[in-house]
């Protein structure tokens, strides 16, 4: 079985971040969809590719998630499968584009808490990052206007990692809040 790009970058993650990195045999992967087109599928006019298989390789167990959709916290889910009927499956990882989320496990080696400045191609991560974490905070700019140094703090944020889809990555003007 190939490993899913999720759990390599948690692996690469957690060892750049002083964490003991993850084991593949540590997960049993769920089959969520064999039918899995992605956004650049959908852009490029090329329908002949085969779809991908998605994976939920993370159990939910001991794990709570909380959402920030609408500005206050609401309680949040780490796999929606309500998105999997849908054409963006990709919103089944923590229920898709949000200005907030925060994943929090009462089971994890390390403690500590990982602010993780993303866009959506970062949601597949989340859940690998959070073996590693007691609590993972998935803030995007492109939604939430608080300078991320100013949320670390007072939040009492121990890391933070920046991770992006390039394109996304290359083109966000919400990007200059990093630099506040």
């Amino acid at each position: 079985m190939d490993v899913p790009r999720g759990l390599l970058w948690g692996q690469c993650s957690a060892e750049v971040l002083g964490r003991e990195s993850l084991k593949q045999e540590s997960f049993t992967p769920e089959i969520a969809s064999t039918s899995f087109n992605g956004t650049l599928y959908s852009q490029s006019g090329i329908h002949w590719l085969t779809p991908d298989t998605m994976e939920f390789w993370v159990k939910e167990d001991g794990l709570m998630v909380t959402s920030w959709r609408t500005g206050s916290p609401e309680p949040g889910i780490l796999y929606d499968r309500s998105y999997l009927t849908e054409k963006d499956k990709y919103a089944s990882f923590l229920g898709g584009n949000q200005p907030l989320c925060v994943i929090q496990n009462e089971n994890a080696r390390d403690g500590g808490k990982l602010l993780l400045i993303r866009d959506s191609y970062s949601d597949a991560l989340a859940p690998f990052l959070a073996q590693s974490f007691a609590e993972v905070h998935l803030l995007d700019p492109r939604y939430y206007r608080m300078p991320p140094a100013q949320y670390a703090a007072e939040n009492g944020i121990d890391a933070i990692c920046v991770v992006y889809s390039i394109p996304n990555f290359i083109t966000d003007r919400n990007l200059v809040f990093l630099a506040q």
